[in-house]
């Protein structure tokens, strides 16, 4: 049994008893921490059409060791909620739920709370001899009903599909009837920035959404499970299984992740849009274009010769400021050929040095503009520049129609 399987153990009395249905293929595992709401979700899952074989929900009901009374208070009363839905509703679905209370404080969070889940999903396959899929999803999420047929269908017809990213697209208006701009601009800014990573020629530009993500049992395993990272352990995650190939998007269905204000993280979507109501962010801007015109000119050089001579000045200066100049001129001298190099590079090259690129120019070289403007910046060096100046709402429209193509 791998070491992955050791860690379970570290949780006393919180993986699950109940032996898994046989056949089961996709285990969904949903962190819940400070929910209120949680019976809305599983309403959303519990109206998905039937799939093939049986379906596990995994409620990872946590808190730290240090939470206050009222916070234990809400995980013993979600408990309880649960419970009585599964009792009072009828569903295919098999729904369990992991105690992880009193986590160490120094650990406790999102992260440590999917890799309970997950490990314990990748355990509970592995009884049954089934290479499935692990599914993330979020206690506050909701999403279309064809979700858990579409994420069995994509992986037994894709055989070879390591992981995937799901379609998502976050709710644009309040219950009142009202424009969610901020919500809009946050979407638009992420969709702007992996669309402008595909622009690059970046390999490896791919949502990062711990609500909309999904892993076959087997990868997960090889390399190493969830990270216990108590935020970003997403991106983290996904830019461990992205570089191993036959990583897919998933458009025939959708997620829709919240769009409600939240402290529970440093960053992310509720941190964003709490920032946003105290004004001490202004999602209006993002980053500078130019930033991605420069990428493109040093990375369309990889395959030659003189790949480190026509690297834009900006670049160099990157990688000298980070000492990474050193590493990659390590890894071209020990490379075989051209191509050997370009593989190794874009292994080397992950998606964290991109993005520590991206906000080294912005930090020194190209400071951020209108994220409007910008993401229209991009739509005319692709092709996509109509006429009429488009709002927000009309360009957040048009890139996920972008993304729903890929």
């Amino acid at each position: 049994m791998s070491n992955l399987y050791f860690e379970r153990y570290a949780y006393p009395n919180r993986f699950i008893q109940k032996p898994i249905k046989k056949n089961t293929f996709v285990c969904v595992v949903i962190p819940v921490y400070k929910e209120e709401n949680l019976i809305s979700t599983l309403k959303s899952l519990v109206k998905c059409s039937d799939t093939k074989h049986p379906i596990e929900v995994l409620l990872v009901v946590n808190h730290p060791e240090n939470a206050d009374n009222k916070v234990k208070t809400q995980s013993l009363k979600t408990i309880e909620e649960v419970e009585k839905f599964i009792n009072q509703t009828l569903s295919k679905l098999v729904f369990h739920i992991i105690k992880a209370f009193d986590l160490p404080a120094k650990k406790a969070g999102v992260g440590l709370a999917r890799k309970i889940g997950m490990d314990e999903a990748a355990f509970r396959l592995n009884s049954i001899n089934q290479d499935g899929v692990i599914l993330c999803f979020d206690a506050d999420s909701q999403c279309q009903p064809n979700y858990l047929q579409e994420i069995e269908k994509h992986f037994f017809n894709n055989p070879n599909c390591n992981g995937a990213s799901i379609h998502y697209e976050h709710p644009l208006f309040f219950e009142n009837g009202d424009i969610n701009e901020a919500i809009i601009l946050y979407e638009l800014h992420l969709r702007y920035y992996i669309q402008a990573l595909n622009y690059t020629g970046y390999p490896y530009a791919f949502h990062t959404i711990g609500s909309s993500m999904a892993v076959r049992s087997s990868v997960y395993q090889k390399q190493g499970g969830m990270n216990q990272r108590k935020a970003g352990e997403d991106f983290y995650f996904l830019h461990k299984i992205i570089p191993l190939g036959d990583f897919h998007n998933i458009t025939s269905t959708k997620v829709i992740p919240s769009a409600r204000i939240s402290d529970r993280v440093p960053f992310g979507t509720g941190r964003a849009m709490q920032e946003h109501q105290n004004q001490t962010k202004d999602l209006k801007l993002s980053y500078d274009f130019e930033s991605f015109k420069q990428i493109k000119a040093f990375l369309r050089e990889i395959d030659s010769q003189n790949f480190l001579e026509n690297t834009p000045a900006v670049v160099m200066q990157f990688l000298k400021s980070t000492n990474l100049l050193e590493e990659l001129e390590k890894i071209k001298s020990q490379s075989k050929n051209e191509e050997h190099f370009k593989a190794r590079f874009f292994e080397w090259f992950n998606g964290f040095k991109i993005l520590k690129l991206v906000h080294y120019l912005r930090d020194n070289y190209f400071p951020e503009k209108e994220l409007v403007n910008q993401s229209g910046e991009l739509l005319k060096e692709i092709g996509l520049h109509k006429s009429k100046e488009r709002t927000v709402l009309e360009m957040l429209e048009t890139y996920r129609d972008l993304d729903a193509e890929a």
